[in-house]
């Protein structure tokens, strides 16, 4: 097989154009050796894989994932790779959880599997408890700060994360597993692969698992159902196929409650709670269920912490295709089509007056009865999820051709469309506060309320399309006897959001109101009109609209690196963009938002060898655009007192990235990594007041009364990214001795900011009992952590036992059971209001699986 062969074969894996590589154009496996340019590179150490690319990149393989807890989510695995922080929100991985690499959050660093892409198409969003079952993945990479240059997504300025499923053996064999662990944990797995099979040798496999386990914290549990296969027919011996895959993954999970560092200092297992206090339906009585203190559980307006309508259903699948074809001598085109689907929400509650104008709707009635006691005096409690519904389309497909051996080109095609229907169906709920149904009204009409006039009540209604089409190209060389790699390229998306909004927006707040009654003219306000002298009324709203956004950034990359003996040196540099989200677009009404940009630099030395393996890189990202959510305090705006995104400044960041992986001897292998980022926000966060003639006016002295002046709204000039370690470390260590073999691994985390002042404010106030925030330091750093985990594992197929994949496994997870914030739900400037989500305590599990 010659060179260009095998580099078209593995082509994502290598070249930063080839966002298809990561499933048709590294399809390429002999044996279990991972090919990636026209060289064979070896499987890592400990598995841990450093790829000679010109850019940052790790790659971890099954030798390191399947060591970790059964039924995790990949995104937990890659918190093994420096400048990554992935904060799990449970020990099993099934209620999500927060990823950051080098700064950036999760809805700016693009996810793919098998190169598709799976960033929510509305607001990026990444979702670990949706991913694949970890048997089934092959291998795990991350393009640290900088993407492919054919990247399927509008909105991955902070990096690349793909991963791949794995190819079907050639010979038959079956797998089963079963694990209990701490907190009700019960799972089992269960994986064909068929072999070889029918007059072209075709192969397949087909998995299937079931997860079910009861929350660390707080009442409820959480439920995940998932399904895989594959099917895989090679074409001839050039390395030509055709392949098909398909996932179906079903969640039902109770949510934890994020609380404030208060509530966790005075309970550490504060969560929602077990029962719903109702107010009875008393004929002729007001009955009131938002009565009484939330925080008080013997009260009604405690349900609203009620555990199951604090609830994350989904179901989500997908259909993938690859196929790769040689059109003729150093020629080869490859296709990758998939299909999505989703349907999701994040539970919710709230009470209704019965006499709510959106409850009489275009009718003269009094009201509705919802809770059935003959009057229309009552406040009920009800069942609010939003759900989102989409339909999502892909095509990537690349044009590869080999010059001769020292120069190769590419150009690829993206089209990606999402198609994303979002309602917010009230339901009703039963005596004891349970949803009727968990998609509220959408299609059970037991659930669903109805107003006076017949129509369905609900809370959003509006349809989006995004639709990403994307050209890209890339040269490939190599120079001075292929010690010499030098990549081009450039990628031109045309990304454009198709907006409906078929509900009102509420202009003080920018929420929507989805009502059926008349409303009155002087309320309604066209989207773009000017604020009228003295405002607009206080109730107005912006009456349903039609908005089409386009994106059509040019984005150029290189890279270089060059081989000396066993080491060698790169450098890149790329430019990479995020479009708003949806919800930005929505939101902000009257408002342009421009995409983030970035310009990221890297430079790097990498050592490999059969037994040491090591990276270090130091990288520059320049961010401009940065888009933030913040209040207009500018009176002549038309958005006056809404809290809307808009693009308030530019940030910069530095740091280093290393890792080594070390094999001293057969029996052991050694890894550890490490991070330093210096992130620094440029810009305050401005608004507008008006000068008043108190000797407290937010004008500068001077400022004549009525006449506006520019304000700080929140001090951010100088501020380091929130929730983000400025240090981080951890390493692996795993001996095996025959059939025995134990693992163990760590990760210190260092403070991270929970307000974008980083505790400007916080930091000035005079100091009370009542205005301290326990747990935090004095500029509303979280403290830093450490976790241990343990694996170990008995190999009966090494003992001779006839089924020679079968394997007893034990893994502790938090050895030493420690306390720490996890996920870290951000605030502008109020310490006291920031909400965290505590990191899994020591977890126990014990694995049996039984194969051949």
């Amino acid at each position: 097989m010659n060179k260009f062969t095998l580099l078209c074969a593995t082509t994502a894996l290598v070249m930063p154009a080839m966002a298809a590589a990561q499933s048709t154009g590294s399809q390429e496996v002999e044996d279990d050796t991972i090919v990636v340019t026209g060289s064979r590179l070896s499987s890592g150490v400990g598995g841990v894989v450093v790829p000679d690319v010109p850019k940052t990149r790790s790659i971890l393989n099954q030798d390191i994932i399947s060591r970790q807890s059964e039924g995790q989510s990949i995104l937990q695995t890659i918190n093994l790779i420096p400048g990554v922080n992935y904060t799990n929100s449970d020990p099993y991985g099934s209620s999500g959880g927060n990823l950051r690499i080098r700064g950036f959050p999760g809805n700016r660093i693009a996810l793919l599997w098998d190169g598709l892409p799976l960033n929510d198409t509305g607001n990026y969003a990444i979702f670990g408890n949706q991913q694949m079952d970890p048997e089934v993945i092959d291998q795990v990479s991350v393009n640290l700060g900088t993407t492919d240059v054919d990247s399927p997504t509008p909105s991955a300025a902070g990096g690349v994360v793909s991963y791949r499923s794995m190819l079907p053996t050639d010979q038959f064999g079956i797998e089963l597993k079963g694990s209990v662990g701490s907190f009700d944990y019960f799972r089992t797995f269960a994986m064909i692969n068929t072999g070889e099979f029918g007059p072209l040798g075709t192969r397949a496999w087909i998995s299937a698992s079931d997860q079910d386990y009861e929350k660390f914290r707080g009442p409820g549990s959480l439920h995940k159902r998932q399904y895989n296969g594959r099917v895989y027919q090679a074409i001839g011996s050039n390395g030509d196929f055709v392949s098909i895959a398909a996932h179906w993954n079903r969640n039902r999970n109770n949510s934890y409650n994020s609380g404030t560092a208060f509530d966790y200092a005075a309970n550490h297992d504060f969560d929602n709670i077990p029962n719903c206090v109702r107010d009875t339906p008393t004929p002729g009585v007001a009955d009131n269920e938002g009565s009484g203190s939330a925080t008080n559980n013997s009260q009604p307006a405690s349900c609203t912490n009620y555990y199951n309508l604090r609830i994350n259903p989904s179901d989500t699948g997908n259909i993938r295709g690859s196929m790769r074809f040689t059109l003729a001598d150093g020629l080869v085109l490859t296709a990758d089509p998939g299909y999505q689907s989703t349907l999701a929400n994040g539970g919710g509650t709230t009470t209704l007056s019965e006499t709510d104008s959106r409850l009489r709707g275009a009718n003269v009635a009094a009201g509705v009865d919802l809770n059935g006691d003959g009057d229309f005096r009552d406040s009920v409690r009800v069942y609010n999820p939003n759900n989102t519904r989409t339909n999502r389309y892909t095509f990537l497909t690349s044009l590869i051709w080999e010059m001769n051996q020292q120069n190769r080109f590419r150009l690829a095609y993206t089209y990606d469309r999402g198609e994303h229907r979002q309602t917010g169906e009230f339901g009703r709920v039963w005596d004891n506060g349970d949803p009727i149904s968990v998609w509220g009204g959408r299609t059970n009409e037991l659930a669903r309320i109805v107003a006076a006039d017949g129509k369905v009540l609900q809370n959003r209604d509006r349809y989006s399309v995004a639709q990403l089409q994307q050209v890209s190209g890339e040269y490939f060389g190599h120079f001075l006897d292929d010690k010499l790699t030098v990549t081009v390229g450039i990628r031109a998306p045309f990304f454009k959001r198709e907006l409906n909004q078929y509900c009102y927006t509420t202009i003080s707040s920018g929420n929507p109101l989805c009502t059926s009654e008349p409303i009155a003219a002087a309320r309604i306000v066209a989207p773009g009109t000017p604020r009228p002298v003295g405002g607009f009324p206080a109730n107005a709203v912006f009456a349903p609209f039609e908005r089409t956004v386009k994106y059509n950034p040019i984005l150029p990359s290189a890279g270089i690196s060059y081989e000396f003996g066993r080491a060698s040196v790169y450098a890149s540099y790329g430019k990479n963009f995020s479009s708003p989200s949806t919800d930005n677009l929505y939101r902000s009404v009257d408002i342009d938002v421009a995409p983030e940009k970035t310009d990221s630099f890297e430079a790097g030395l990498r050592y490999r060898s059969s037994t040491l393996q090591g990276q270090l890189a130091a990288y520059w990202v320049n961010y401009s655009n940065r888009i933030v959510t913040a209040q207009d305090l500018d009176p002549t705006s038309p958005t006056y007192s809404q809290t809307l995104d808009r693009n308030v400044g530019n940030a910069r960041a530095y740091g280093l990235d290393g890792q080594v992986s070390w094999r001293p001897i057969r029996e052991l292998s050694l890894y550890g990594y490490a991070s330093y980022i210096n992130s620094k926000l440029k810009d305050d966060i401005l608004g507008t007041a008006t000068a008043t003639a108190l000797p407290t006016s937010p004008c500068p002295a001077g400022t004549p009364v009525g006449q506006t002046c520019t304000i700080v709204s929140v001090n951010t000039a100088g501020a380091e990214f929130v929730e983000t370690p400025k240090f981080s470390f951890g390493g692996r260590a795993q001996g095996n001795l025959g059939p025995v073999s134990v693992g163990a691994q760590f990760k210190w985390v260092s403070k991270r900011y929970s307000t974008d002042d980083n505790g400007y404010s916080y930091s000035r106030r005079t100091p009370t009992a009542a205005n301290t925030v326990p747990i935090l330091d004095e500029l509303g750093r979280t403290p830093a952590y450490t976790t241990v985990d343990l694996d170990a594992q008995i190999d009966f197929g090494k003992l001779g036992f006839k089924l020679d994949r079968t394997r007893l496994r034990l893994s502790v997870i938090n050895v030493f059971d420690k306390f720490y914030f996890g996920n870290i739900s951000t605030q502008s400037n109020n310490v006291a209001a920031t909400r965290f989500a505590v990191g899994a305590p020591r977890t126990i599990q014990a694995t049996l699986a039984v194969g051949f």
